[in-house]
């Protein structure tokens, strides 16, 4: 499983082309009057403000070189302040065996730059926007989350460690043939590194078994399979 696609509210869309495009360096993709894109190695990301409500706010996560971290992180500071947690601007992660850092767009989306050690191939180059490899994590945060496991088993995404899945938990959905997951939770619930809590907003994810997902404007899941 990949993501090859989300598209992304915001409310800020002046800010964000600024922040992507002048001070992180990414060309400008299928820019509109509403929505522009970026490429994130195998994946693309679209932010648009048609018919925005509120401040919507989101969390992914890219992968990066497994050699690769420590640069990846001087090179985001050079450029953007880091977040922190208790004081670290850095975590790692046993499970996943992963390193993480993690920084702001002026839409408040929580982006984090992950080294999976043991999984992302290294680099000999030196580090820029074209190290980075894919999308391999989306929040997809739902108003009844037991419903929507339903949905996602049925469609072969299950949770990565066969761990029993609740309604306050986050659970980290996938086919399992990938090291790519999508972020499954209800709202309230605090993200790392973030002072902010999940919250339901307007998303559409399109992973390249041809399934599209996400949420409506009318804050409905909704999936479908286009191939």
């Amino acid at each position: 499983m990949d993501i090859t696609n989300a598209k992304l509210k915001t409310h800020k869309l002046k800010e964000m082309k600024e922040f992507y495009e002048q001070i992180l360096g990414f060309t400008i993709e299928n820019e509109t009057l509403n929505s522009f894109q970026i490429t994130l190695g195998k994946s693309s990301i679209e932010f648009n403000d048609k018919d925005v409500l509120g401040k919507p706010y989101y969390h992914f996560a890219c992968d990066i070189p497994s050699n690769q971290f420590g640069e990846a992180k001087i090179w985001i500071k050079n450029k953007t302040n880091l977040l922190t947690e208790n004081g670290a601007d850095e975590i790692n992660f046993t499970y996943s065996v992963a390193k993480s850092f993690y920084f702001e767009d002026p839409s408040g989306n929580i982006i984090e730059f992950i080294a999976r050690l043991e999984d992302n191939p290294s680099s000999d180059k030196p580090f820029s926007l074209g190290s980075i490899q894919k999308l391999s994590e989306m929040s997809l945060i739902v108003p009844d989350k037991m419903d929507v496991v339903n949905y996602l088993m049925n469609n072969h995404i299950v949770e990565r460690s066969d761990s029993e899945i609740t309604s306050t938990s986050l659970s980290f959905m996938s086919d399992k043939k990938t090291k790519v997951y999508l972020l499954l939770a209800s709202s309230n619930r605090k993200w790392l590194f973030s002072e902010k809590e999940s919250k339901v907003f307007p998303i559409e994810i399109s992973l390249d078994s041809g399934t599209v997902l996400g949420i409506d404007n009318e804050n409905e899941f909704y999936l479908s399979n286009l191939i």
